[in-house]
């Protein structure tokens, strides 16, 4: 799968659908968890996760109800500062 280039609409909720092929490419069954980051060329980057402490890591995200750890603050108030974000 090499320079595969797809264009499509984004819906009111900011929602897009993978293409086949790059679910397939990236192991993500159609119901599931991805990892997204923004790299440096502002361009998004899209891993499955890799093993079972990953997929913990992701399940364990505190709920809107939850307080933040101070580690998730620390990187919160990181990314503001480097994005501009008060």
């Amino acid at each position: 799968m090499s320079n595969m280039n797809y264009t499509y609409s984004i819906t009111s909720k900011g929602q897009i659908t993978l293409p086949k092929e790059f679910r397939e490419k990236l192991g993500l069954d159609k119901i599931g968890k991805a990892t997204l980051q923004i790299n440096e060329k502002n361009e998004i980057i899209i891993t499955s996760p890799k093993n079972l402490s990953e997929v913990r890591a992701l399940l364990s995200k505190p709920s809107f109800k939850d307080k933040p750890s101070e580690k998730e603050q620390s990187i919160g108030a990181q990314l503001a500062k480097k994005y501009g974000v008060r």
